[in-house]
């Protein structure tokens, strides 16, 4: 290993660390990829095939990291508008093992949770069980 990418390599396990769950970041992967083409091994010289692969591989893991993002604020938006559907109407939600009824007062986005007011209190549209 060529020196210097010990460091290297320490940082990236550090960073590893606090990626997401079942897999690396893509700030991680990307540095990876970016200390192997800037240090390559002498006694094993890179295939210019495999170079083309990695980068498609750049390319293919930004344009999915790119369709997660619109898939997520499309879900977003279509919770929302099925959400702001019931405003006024009479619904069901389940909290904590009990069923909840009343009139849908407004609809409240949280962060990235599209929230129903019933009686003053807040229940996530995902709990919705029956609209009357």
């Amino acid at each position: 290993m060529p020196v210097g990418l010990e460091a290297i390599n320490g940082s990236l396990q550090k960073e590893a660390g606090r990626a997401a769950p079942g897999g690396l970041s893509k700030d991680t992967f990307l540095k990876i990829l970016v200390a192997q083409l800037s240090h390559p091994d002498p006694f094993a010289p890179q295939d210019p095939g495999t170079f083309v692969t990695e980068m498609s591989q750049i390319a293919l893991l930004e344009q999915l990291l790119n369709l997660s993002a619109r898939m997520e604020s499309l879900y977003r938006l279509e919770a929302l508008t099925q959400a702001a559907a019931v405003i006024g109407r009479e619904v069901v939600v389940e909290s904590s093992g009990e069923r909840v009824s009343g009139t849908v007062e407004k609809v409240v986005v949280n962060g990235d949770k599209v929230l129903l007011v019933v009686g003053g209190n807040q229940y996530d549209v995902a709990n919705l069980v029956e609209v009357r």
